[in-house]
């Protein structure tokens, strides 16, 4: 999807240099676009900015320490690399964090770590593990004056007072560009198994998963999704090969119709698909949506979006509570007035609609957040002007340029 603008690329190989040319940038009221390799330029809103800072040239790996558990990089490190050098211990991200760079057109190899932590995404695994944020033990910036700083340390004893580190953590570059992170991992589990079942009717999907969810079984992946003919329930297994197995039984016996078996690899290649949302089959101009919304009222939520031909296809994870959904290009009314109409959907269901892909001029006119409360809105402004006086770190990611806050 094209862009309202082409900036200069600026790609510092340092932390000085990435601090001289946000001073830079100050001294003159410039804005900067605030970048890793720009694989996610169309998550948020649109950046008005005739400087884009890529942090991508940050590539040093500082330490490494899997008896530790932690790990020390610049943040422009691709995440295919990280993940790569975690697996080759036997160790891994727990968060499980999306690319999501083929959504925007990007090259997921160039997605960076810190990207991924200055977005705060995490995939299927979340709801089990935690958040991104849990992992994060430290972070080295830049604010918007230009000055270089350090939060947090190498492990959580370290935190005292205000933890930056996961404030700035799904800051989408707004206060602070992240320069180094210091992350916690854990081992890999041995194995892994999903286990496929056709579906019986959202609502009763929901049911029946919050039923197993309530169990104690080693469950780290609970979706509803697109299937050949439907939807099917796919719920993913993760542990030692004999407690792996002894659960997947456990589940047979649990008055789940007769399903479909993946092993390891095919589980973890369906897993990827889940964390990319390869399984919505959208096109290339389609919009996507996530929507956080109660378990219970998702089935609910889903059958209005259909009703109202806002979707053209969804699938629910994390249990029930987010939703991924497609809308079609040619969506009826345009996209102009099918937008709000999600929203108030959404909302009507409790629940919280963020415009994940959309061309620039729809996210500029509706925001790719929903507005937040005006408590929480001034509150956040207040915390972004501590970090950035002058506003000039990607203005308008989170909301609409000019407005006095922003929706995280």
């Amino acid at each position: 999807m094209a862009h309202l603008h082409d900036p200069v690329v600026c790609r510092p190989a340092c932390v000085a240099d990435v601090a001289d040319v946000v001073r830079a940038a100050r001294s003159k009221g410039q804005a900067l676009e605030v970048a890793g390799n720009g694989t996610r330029r169309g998550l948020g809103n649109p950046v008005a900015a005739a400087v884009r800072l890529e942090l991508g040239g940050l590539g040093h790996v500082h330490f490494y320490e899997p008896d530790d558990l932690v790990i020390r990089v610049d943040a422009g490190v691709p995440l295919a690399d990280v993940e790569r050098m975690l697996a080759g211990q036997g160790q891994y991200l727990p968060f499980e964090p999306p690319c999501h760079a083929a959504l925007y057109g990007g090259v997921p190899a160039r997605s960076t770590i810190g990207g991924a932590i200055a977005t705060g995404l995490s995939g299927p695994r979340r709801f089990q593990v935690g958040a991104a944020r849990d992992f994060v033990l430290g972070v080295d910036g830049v604010n918007g004056q230009g000055e270089a700083f350090s939060a947090g340390g190498r492990t959580m004893k370290n935190v005292t007072g205000y933890d930056l580190s996961k404030l700035l953590c799904g800051s989408f570059g707004t206060m602070a560009a992240l320069t180094r992170l210091t992350l916690k991992v854990l081992p890999a589990p041995e194995t892994e198994r999903t286990m496929l079942f056709p579906s019986a009717g959202l609502a009763r999907d929901v049911a029946v998963l919050a039923a197993i969810l309530s169990r104690p079984l080693a469950v780290t992946g609970a979706a509803i999704v697109p299937a050949e003919g439907g939807m099917a329930v796919a719920v993913r297994l993760e542990g030692s090969a004999p407690g792996v197995a002894e659960h997947a039984g456990r589940l047979d016996g649990a008055g789940l119709p007769p399903g479909r078996v993946l092993a390891a690899a095919e589980s973890r290649l369906f897993w990827s698909h889940v964390r990319e949302l390869d399984v919505l089959g959208a096109g290339s101009d389609d919009m996507l949506w996530r929507i956080h919304v109660p378990a219970t009222g998702a089935a609910a939520l889903a059958d209005a979006l259909r009703q109202a031909a806002l979707v053209s296809s969804l699938m629910l994870d994390w249990g029930g509570a987010l939703m991924f959904c497609t809308m079609p290009a040619a969506v009826s009314g345009g996209p102009d007035g099918a937008v709000p109409r999600l929203r108030a959907l959404a909302a009507q269901a409790g629940g919280r609609a963020i415009l994940l892909r959309a061309p620039d001029p729809i996210r500029a006119a509706h925001g790719a957040f929903p507005a937040q409360a005006p408590g929480v809105a001034a509150l956040a402004a207040r915390t972004r002007r501590v970090f950035d006086p002058a506003g000039i770190l990607n203005p308008g990611r989170m909301a609409p340029a000019g407005e006095s806050a922003e929706a995280c």
